[in-house]
């Protein structure tokens, strides 16, 4: 490109980190995370002109300078950034950006998933993409009979806990068929292959039950990626992003299994997750979904059961209290060596996932 240079920075970190955030602070635009890749493009002075980066599949943090908007920059980055990862074994991408931003992708070859306006856009290129999701979704619709309904929880069940359990029963005997749809993102403590397993043994005894995994269509590092981030500073972000992941839950999981009402457990823990109860109660009713929530479980002592409690008395070695708060299956996992494995990753680790 005449008169620019283009420069991909793997794992960018230090005065790179703080120069693209600052590029991007002028965009309103946030550094959120470690990107695995970041494209720059500087002009002949050696200022930044536009940035993009890619973490997993997901294309984000993109901002060109107002002045250069004709000179092609936005294409080069995305370009360059699929042209990483594709050798990289990637036949998938999604782009994170703002709505007035989505036409341009269009002409780039991706398709529009959902949008909340005026914050974010989703879309996506490559295979395998939603159409071939969506058939695994309608393979997964039991079909409802006349005056029958259906209904969902989203759960991600790290680790599956009485609480959880608690919930999808509760959910059950309200609706005709209840589909537990389990987050796919391997980003948590324990796997999503066993977070899957544990949430089938444990529903097993409820028999209008269905075991759905998400895909990379609900709560997934494209969708919502502040969730995995649980940082407090990026509540604002998180509320946006909640909003984008329920309207694409409403575009894609609703008509595929015919859903007609999500459940969702009290969140008196985590502000994202509360937070996330707050965008559904704005978009889903609109969209003919009903909502209803269920008061979180609570032990005998008082205490609410909690993933994260959970784990952090794994951390500390507190069985008693794990036992109180995990079903026989997730015991019985814990005790196995994949979950032994998984209680040493947790001890090494000081996140919350």
């Amino acid at each position: 490109m005449f008169g620019f240079s283009v420069n991909i920075l793997e794992r960018p970190g230090g005065n790179d980190l703080v120069r693209i955030g600052s590029f991007l602070a002028r965009f309103s635009l946030s550094l959120e995370g470690g990107p695995d890749v970041s494209v720059i493009v500087e002009d002949a002075t050696g200022n930044l002109a536009g940035t993009g980066s890619l973490q997993g599949n997901v294309i984000r943090m993109m901002a060109v300078e107002p002045d250069w908007q004709e000179a092609g920059l936005s294409g080069t980055i995305v370009s360059r950034l699929v042209e990483w990862g594709r050798a990289r074994g990637m036949t998938h991408f999604f782009v994170f950006t703002k709505p007035d931003s989505s036409e341009k992708f269009l002409g780039f070859g991706f398709r529009e998933l959902a949008r909340y306006e005026p914050f974010a856009a989703l879309l996506e290129m490559g295979q395998p993409g939603i159409n071939h999701f969506t058939e695994y979704l309608k393979s997964c619709q039991v079909p409802l009979k006349e005056g029958q309904t259906a209904g969902c929880v989203v759960v991600n069940c790290n680790p599956f806990t009485v609480g959880h359990q608690y919930l999808i029963a509760q959910a059950s005997s309200r609706c005709s068929r209840l589909y537990a749809i389990v987050v796919e993102a391997d980003l948590s403590s324990f796997p999503f292959s066993d977070r899957l397993e544990l949430v089938r043994r444990g529903t097993s005894h409820l028999p209008n039950v269905s075991v759905v995994r998400s895909g990379e269509y609900a709560v997934s590092p494209a969708t919502f990626p502040s969730y995995f981030l649980k940082d407090t500073s990026l509540e604002k972000i998180a509320s946006i992003q909640a909003r984008l992941d329920v309207t694409l839950f409403a575009n894609l999981f609703v008509p595929a299994l015919d859903i007609s009402t999500r459940f969702v457990g009290t969140e008196p823990c985590c502000p994202v997750t509360g937070s996330y109860n707050e965008a559904m109660k704005e978009i889903l009713p609109p969209r003919g979904v009903a909502l209803e929530v269920i008061p979180r479980m609570t032990l005998e002592s008082g205490d609410v059961v909690s993933a994260s409690t959970v784990r952090a008395m794994l951390r500390e070695d507190n069985w008693d209290v794990v036992r109180g708060m995990v079903p026989d299956c997730t015991w019985d996992y814990l005790h196995s060596e994949k979950g032994r494995a998984v209680i040493e990753k947790i001890k090494k680790s000081k996140g919350r996932h």
